[in-house]
């Protein structure tokens, strides 16, 4: 029988629980580093998320601690198939790091893979996602339309093309205008999102500095799987953002690791020194969620290639063991 994890609202309850499931993994890591092989691997790469857990947890609303207690759960009993990429992750964090943050979710089964979820990365074009989830939602308020015009005539529908599927920054930001950059901070937060922050400038004196615009692997694979399970917009505006996903142009990332085989439907994040993916694979009727935000290279378009080509290899091996 297939178990779906569906996220609830519910879960003030909950705190006390986050904390204790944090210090079984805490118990369960300490017991499982005097262990060889693959089984500490795995817990390695499983309780980098306790402190996302706890740290969170005084300052996170119930939607995030609701999530950070789910991956918790899901984690701390594995396939073999996923402790074989957790395995096969742990080995990349040996060769990169601190420079690798992964979520896995499987959609059928609950299952999820993790390694260094909480840490907060540049987010790169991934806030994108974040803002085409703020404009729907306002769309689905009736307070904008796709059909509404921008300053260059072209339409809404138009700009959030462009910026999804080709990654256009000025489209981007000529959107954001329309909120506010404050303004769809305050709403990502409100929904849960916590650790993702749109400051895209800073002010020192009356001078303007480039900010920052941060996320968490985490929190980008939650908005995926609220938006594939239907919990944040619209029926009409979840398929439209997701055929946006669906339409994706830029395939340098995780691509370069996937097969045939698999649909991914993505939004990719590219700096000099940053390279995100994530998004919806599906094979067989199955759907995944993945996010995998990197960091700290010297040139991101060449350098973190064979990252990609790794994590993409292993998630296939995953998928065709389910």
């Amino acid at each position: 029988m297939k178990k779906k994890k569906k996220l609830k609202k519910e879960y003030a309850l909950f705190l006390s629980t986050v904390f204790l499931a944090g210090c079984v993994m805490f118990l369960m890591w300490d017991l499982a580093k005097s262990q060889e092989g693959e089984s500490s691997a795995s817990a390695q790469t499983l309780t980098t998320d306790v402190a996302y857990a706890v740290d969170e947890m005084q300052e996170a609303d119930e939607t995030s601690i609701a999530e950070a207690n789910a991956i918790l759960q899901s984690s701390t009993i594995m396939t073999t198939a996923g402790e074989d990429l957790a395995a096969d992750l742990d080995e990349l964090n040996a060769a990169y790091p601190d420079q690798l943050g992964f979520v896995l979710i499987n959609e059928q089964t609950g299952e999820a893979v993790t390694t260094n979820a909480s840490r907060v990365f540049t987010s790169a074009s991934l806030y994108k996602l974040f803002l085409t989830y703020a404009i729907l939602e306002q769309v689905d308020a009736s307070v904008l339309s796709l059909q509404d015009q921008m300053a260059d005539g072209a339409t809404i529908d138009d700009y959030l093309t462009s910026t999804i599927t080709v990654s256009d920054n000025e489209t981007a930001k000529e959107l954001a205008y329309l909120i506010g950059w404050d303004k769809i901070e305050t709403f990502i937060h409100d929904q849960g999102f916590v650790s993702t922050s749109f400051n895209p400038y800073l002010e020192y004196d009356g001078v303007y500095y480039n900010g920052d615009l941060e996320t968490t692997p985490a929190e980008v694979a939650f908005l995926l799987e609220r938006l594939l399970d239907g919990e944040l917009l619209s029926e009409s505006s979840t398929a439209y953002f997701l055929g946006l996903l669906g339409d994706q142009q830029l395939v340098y990332a995780l691509n370069t690791g996937l097969t045939d085989e698999v649909t991914f439907a993505h939004k990719t994040g590219l700096l000099t020194d940053v390279s995100h993916d994530a998004g919806i694979l599906s094979m067989d009727g199955q759907n995944y969620i993945v996010a995998v935000l990197t960091d700290g290279w010297l040139n991101a378009t060449d350098d973190a290639t064979p990252v990609f080509e790794g994590i993409g290899s292993a998630v296939m091996t995953y998928l065709y063991a389910q």
